[in-house]
């Protein structure tokens, strides 16, 4: 069997370049793999040395003399994938959507190429005539970026595609709903079995961190769906009462994130260190040398997180956001904090929880190990891919998709919209926006 992965590899700073030099070369033992990327030179010699990685610019070259069985499209949420989308819309495959909302990067994508009439055409694409005035309101101004979360903008990428594959169950009943005539699989993410773990005494020497204070860990990219203000203030709540704790970010800062500057307001500098992007063995490091771990989100992208499942593996106990996609976790392998108002709150009391009870916090990570060995390995993983490809291999490859209402198309709106405009309605965003977007989607038909 013969395949074509469009991806993003090395030196790419995506955690999708990670999820596929750990996937990849197992993968290829069940399939032949040719890998198509964007206009950079791979820097991964691992998946280069054993695969035919590609400009993408050749994919329609290549298929005058090969054949292939399936094509792949490993789709993030971020501009690092927009070379994908004309060959999704054009030679339908399986897109592995990696987030539910494409919406943030897909709009970012078309408006920085001046092409908002694009943007306009593909919105009424996924929703309908409505799609026209959608765009006009996200293209009016910062104030309406909460629509970028109510429309996750995939339906046409979804109807594009011969089949869907997905990483948790919540995702996968959306993508049923929203596109109920292509098939969707559940494939757990497949993450690597680490080698000698270090002790939590030589991580710190080796990070120079001190080795007597509670050290509560955040991984991965800072953007503002990862709860920053949240982290910090539940953070600041906590070490009032324990002084010798210290919070290490490791990740790149999102523009529209100024971490130091939130971290200054608060009198922190003194408790927080920070870090940008590190290499997967620092990164491990990190976990090794943390009591606790932090992964606070949003509902906006609905992604599985690969730092979270990392941190569960490599044994450490881990807060989380409550959130639907999140769920299907047991509750003996993480600890979880509502996404609410008093969240800040919450997450100080967790923290309290674990630092007086280190017991607790070394039964959560040794119940998270145990479920991550058992349930996301890449022998698993590339096993559900391998069935995802012969499902549809097997399948015809031309069905005919009938439109369906705005409200058929997104049953799980309800549920999103009270959220929404609670949020836009909060004093900080002053009152007259909240007034003048909750008038644009009665407008639009959302609510009464």
């Amino acid at each position: 069997m013969k395949v074509a992965l469009f991806a993003v590899l090395y030196p790419i700073r995506s955690g999708l370049a990670n999820y596929c030099h750990n996937l990849l070369p197992k993968l290829k033992e069940l399939a032949e793999i040719d890998i198509f990327i964007d206009d950079y030179d791979p820097d991964d010699e691992a998946i280069t040395s054993q695969f035919e990685v590609m400009n993408y610019l050749r994919f329609e070259e290549r298929l005058a003399s090969e054949k292939y069985d399936a094509i792949i499209y490993e789709l993030g949420n971020d501009l690092h994938y927009k070379f994908m989308y004309h060959y999704i819309f054009n030679f339908p495959g399986i897109v592995v959507l990696h987030d539910f909302n494409l919406h943030p990067s897909r709009a970012s994508m078309l408006r920085a190429s001046a092409d908002e009439e694009t943007y306009r055409r593909e919105l009424e694409d996924c929703v309908g005539p409505r799609g026209s005035e959608i765009a006009r309101l996200v293209c009016a101004g910062e104030q309406f970026n909460p629509l970028l979360n109510v429309f996750p903008m995939n339906e046409k990428v979804l109807r594009s595609s011969r089949a869907a594959i997905v990483h948790n169950p919540y995702v996968k009943r959306l993508v049923q709903e929203v596109a109920p005539r292509t098939p969707a699989y559940l494939v757990n993410m497949g993450l690597p079995e680490p080698g000698r773990t270090l002790k939590r005494a030589e991580s710190r020497r080796r990070l120079n961190l001190p080795a007597s204070k509670f050290i509560v860990l955040n991984q991965g990219f800072v953007g503002p769906h990862r709860k920053p203000e949240v982290v910090l203030d539940g953070f600041a709540r906590f070490v009032k009462k324990h002084p010798k704790s210290m919070l290490v970010f490791t990740g790149d800062p999102d523009p529209r994130v100024d971490l130091a500057c939130m971290i200054r307001t608060r009198a922190l500098t003194e408790a927080v260190r920070l870090e940008n992007y590190v290499q997967d063995d620092v990164f491990h490091t990190y976990i090794a040398a943390a009591d606790v771990v932090l992964n606070l989100r949003t509902n906006a992208i609905r992604e599985t997180s690969a730092t979270m499942l990392t941190a569960m593996l490599l044994g450490r106990p881990v807060i989380a956001t409550r959130l639907a996609h999140n769920c299907y976790l047991p509750p003996s392998v993480c600890l979880f904090v509502e996404h609410s108002p008093a969240e800040a709150n919450d997450l100080a009391a967790r923290l309290e929880s674990l630092w007086s009870n280190p017991k607790q916090g070394e039964a959560i990570g040794k119940a998270a190990r145990a479920y991550v060995r058992s349930n996301h390995s890449l022998a698993q993983s590339a096993r559900g891919y391998k069935a995802a490809i012969d499902a549809v291999v097997a399948q015809p490859e031309e069905r005919t998709r009938e439109p369906r209402t705005l409200r058929e198309r997104l049953p799980w709106l309800a549920e999103e919209k009270a959220s929404v405009l609670d949020e836009i309605c909060a004093p900080e965003h002053h009152k007259q926006v909240g007034e003048v977007l909750r008038e644009a989607m009665s407008d639009l038909g959302l609510i009464e």
